[in-house]
């Protein structure tokens, strides 16, 4: 048995002189289990210390057009639902790090714009619709529902947006 690092990737074989020959086959191109969904939000919940009901959140995993979003303090995304990717056509390391408000554009009703960031500065939610746009360029109408959440001594952990497109 070969000792190898955790960083060998599959040009490391090509210079290995063995004597017997190496299986190459699901073992070294299985990808890794993702947990569930469900399971990555719990486990945030908990970590985080969140006083959250995250049931309301649980809908939104299921289904083409719905999507839940987390972003940290300074409205960055640090999570989204693979319904996220379904909706927008953006994958998760495409948004990471970005703030949603990328998705807006000509159409995005400027005060609807201005709704949100007076919520989100008040740490108080915000429930309307908004019209985003996917990555391929085309608009669509999506209610959002974003939530300030909360530790046990209320302060301010993240935000959680709840996304269905109608």
């Amino acid at each position: 048995m070969l000792d190898l690092s955790p960083k060998t990737n599959c040009d490391t074989f090509t210079s290995i002189r063995t004597t017997t020959p190496l299986l190459l086959g699901m073992e070294f191109f299985t990808k890794p289990v993702k947990k569930n969904e469900w399971e990555e939000l719990q486990a945030m919940h908990q970590k985080k210390g969140w006083i959250y009901d995250l049931r309301q959140a649980r809908p939104y995993l299921a289904g083409r057009k719905k999507a839940v979003v987390v972003t940290d303090l300074s409205q960055q995304i640090i999570w989204t639902s693979q319904g996220f990717t379904r909706m927008t056509g953006y994958t998760f390391c495409e948004v990471f790090k970005k703030r949603p408000s990328f998705l807006q554009g000509e159409m995005t009703q400027p005060e609807i714009r201005g709704k949100i960031r007076e919520c989100l500065a008040e740490r108080e939610q915000f429930k309307g619709s908004i019209i985003n746009y996917r990555k391929s360029g085309q608009f669509y109408t999506c209610d959002v529902h974003i939530i300030p959440v909360f530790n046990a001594k209320q302060e301010l952990m993240n935000f959680i947006a709840l996304e269905q497109e109608k």
